[in-house]
């Protein structure tokens, strides 16, 4: 593999993690046909176990981990994606 800026062929392969958190949401559909009467009611009725619940109730959250691999030039430091 040569190096796409000077031509030389001293390149590394790197393997990279990049991680991401992604947060969970209800759908459009939800909230138009649920979501807009059934918080409300809940709020109204449960305040207290709602206040709680939205404390320290589970949070819809989870990391997203994506692997690639990248090159790098020893001679120049030039780096670039690995299109597999």
């Amino acid at each position: 593999m040569n190096c796409p800026k000077c031509g030389s062929d001293k390149v590394n392969v790197q393997t990279v993690s990049e991680s991401e958190l992604k947060t969970k949401h209800h759908s459009i559909l939800y909230w138009l046909f649920i979501g807009w009467w059934w918080r409300p009611l809940l709020w109204f009725f449960l305040t207290i176990p709602m206040l709680l619940g939205s404390l320290f109730g589970h949070k819809k959250q989870k990391i997203v981990t994506k692997h690639k691999s990248i090159a790098v030039c020893q001679n120049c430091g030039n780096s670039w994606d690995i299109i597999k």
